[in-house]
């Protein structure tokens, strides 16, 4: 009697455990000692697939738009630095003009 109460109580933990982990769709019926399972949905058959397919779509498409106008408008520090650049090239321009001239310099007085 002690062991059958013991592996009842067992099974009985088990069962609930599974079904509150959604692992089983069932009832235990406690008064009369039994599970009684319920027939499970075909989740391909309802639209939710469908829902959770364009959820993931959206986002991959907003993302590729936002990244694609961050490409087009560049920010406001990008301007700057692009004006830096364009000082940097004048003065190594006239850093190399300069050093051609102390170069021609150079080889006007040794011959």
């Amino acid at each position: 009697w002690y062991h059958r109460r013991v592996r009842e109580a067992v099974v009985s933990t088990q069962s609930t455990g599974a079904i509150r982990d959604g692992v089983i769709e069932a009832s235990i019926n406690h008064d009369k000692g039994y599970m009684e399972t319920h027939d499970s949905v075909d989740v391909y058959r309802s639209e939710d697939p469908l829902k959770a397919y364009h959820a993931r779509i959206r986002f991959c498409l907003d993302i590729h738009n936002q990244s694609i106008k961050a490409m087009r408008f560049p920010p406001k520090s990008y301007n700057d630095s692009l004006e830096d650049a364009q000082k940097q090239r004048e003065r190594e321009q006239q850093d190399l003009e300069y050093a051609k001239e102390i170069a021609e310099e150079e080889d006007d007085g040794l011959l």
